[in-house]
């Protein structure tokens, strides 16, 4: 009876997901792809903050903060952190730009030669993205109602899918506003209950940590190489160049209101990254030996009491899906347009029919990405990788293109090359590219970049293509 109580409470947040979505059907191109650029600074922080808070930063920071203490925060902090400089320098830029997406602003820099692989590159990556999203929604409904991982995938997926695909953007943005407040909630309550029964069960619970787990801003398994140089240059400059962050950028009224509400969501983001980091070290008290992602819903299910538990669970999966649809979404616009519309040079309504398509593959495709249930921050770590190897450099770079003479043909080779190495990177763990690096080039690359020398490897070859082929080309 308990959980058919808590199931009820989903099954009515899903229902309300759909009944939105359903009433954004049919609205015009522009609402589905940018939501008409109506919107003010409180929507759109919300709905900023909103996508930073999925999966990455619910239950991945959670379980980072379980298994390495306050320095888990860094997952998200360092986001905080940087749209400050993005809010401050680029957010204008990005709304000024009138675009549908970060490829059309590449297309408007460099031309239309550029914005085809870029795009191509985002909306794989991003594939892994999304699929960290469903695999963090999966866990919760498979460990709150005992079901199987794989059922309990597939109603997370078909659920997003659906709402994304009735509303598009203009649902999304309507949504991302009451979703946080959802999340919010759920993770005071949640938090409260933990801390009950953490002090009913043990006084003094820092006791009971590894003695590592409240160093920060670095711990012997967090050092500062991942504070000042992997953390920053993987996860942080998709802050300041991410087709996420952007596409709601572009929704924004004007260009003040771009710049404000990226301000004012690292404001929020930077002290919700600790109490995340804190969930996990607290739970780490309650449960010494379990898996990092099984963290959060195993206190939903042992602390939190029944009916409210299934709140909590709303309130988290909100979370998910607020960050989930609006990767697809982006994803799915730059596909349509910056792809398959520039190859076939189709008019708007086609546009919009081939986003709707795209929504339905990606949504698939990223489905059965999270189906072979790989790790949440290790899914994202390999999208961020792929992504920011290949487009970041040229994206933040067409910003300042004429100071720095940098040629179309520099870009397009920035984000082949880049984007190459970087998958091959990630390929069968980088066996095909430490062979043609050779032993005594991974020594060297070591030596220079540090042990995370395969992921930072595309992200310099990018920089030194787009500079180069610019001077002996230009």
């Amino acid at each position: 009876m308990e959980t058919v109580c808590d199931f009820i409470v989903i099954i009515i947040y899903f229902a309300v997901v759909l009944w939105i979505g359903w009433r954004g059907r049919g609205k015009t191109a522009e609402s589905y792809w940018v939501a008409g650029r109506s919107y003010g600074t409180s929507r759109i922080t919300m709905s900023l903050v909103a996508t930073i808070f999925g999966a990455s930063s619910t239950i991945g920071i959670i379980g980072l903060g379980y298994r390495r203490g306050l320095t888990g925060a860094w997952w998200s902090l360092i986001g905080g952190l940087f749209l400050i400089p993005f809010g401050l320098f680029f957010a204008g830029r990005v709304r000024d730009s009138n675009a549908y997406t970060l490829p059309q602003i590449l297309k408007n820099a460099y031309g239309g030669r550029v914005s085809i692989p870029a795009g191509l590159m985002i909306a794989v990556a991003w594939c892994g993205v999304i699929a960290a999203q469903l695999v963090a929604g999966g866990r919760i409904l498979c460990g709150l109602f005992s079901i199987n991982f794989q059922w309990a995938l597939f109603l997370v997926a078909a659920v997003f899918v659906v709402y994304t695909l009735l509303g598009g953007q203009l649902s999304v943005i309507r949504t991302d506003f009451w979703q946080f407040f959802l999340f919010g909630a759920g993770l005071l309550v949640a938090m409260a209950f933990l801390l009950f029964s953490l002090y009913s069960d043990h006084g003094h619970w820092w006791r009971f940590l590894p003695p590592d787990h409240l160093g920060f801003p670095v711990a012997p398994s967090f050092g500062w190489y991942d504070v000042l140089v992997y953390y920053p240059l993987i996860v942080g400059l998709p802050y300041l160049a991410g087709p996420d962050i952007y596409s709601r950028t572009l929704c924004a009224r004007d260009d003040q209101v771009a710049k404000r509400a990226a301000i004012n969501a690292a404001a929020i983001v930077i002290p919700l990254s600790f109490v995340l980091a804190l969930f996990g070290l607290f739970a780490r008290v309650l449960f010494s030996s379990i898996a990092a992602d099984e963290v959060l819903p195993k206190v939903l299910q042992t602390c939190v009491p029944v009916v409210l538990r299934g709140v909590v669970a709303a309130g988290f999966l909100s979370a998910i899906m607020s960050s989930a649809d609006t990767c697809l979404i982006s994803a799915s616009t730059i596909l349509a347009l910056d792809v398959v519309s520039s190859i076939r040079s189709d008019e708007r309504i086609e546009s919009l029919k081939i986003t709707k398509v795209a929504v339905i593959l990606l949504g698939l495709v990223s489905w059965l990405i999270a189906s072979q249930e790989q790790g949440i921050i290790s899914s994202l770590l390999l999208a961020y990788t792929v992504f920011v190897g290949g487009v970041v450099v040229p994206t933040l770079v067409s910003f300042f293109k004429r100071e720095l003479r940098v040629t179309s043909e520099a870009a397009f080779w920035a984000i082949v090359i880049g984007g190459t190495v970087a998958i091959a990177g990630k390929l069968y763990k980088g066996i095909l590219l430490k062979s043609l690096l050779t032993s005594q080039g991974q020594i060297f690359l070591k030596s220079i970049l540090g042990p995370k020398y395969l992921s930072l490897l595309p992200i310099l070859l990018s920089a030194l293509t787009i500079l180069g082929v610019s001077r002996i080309r230009g």
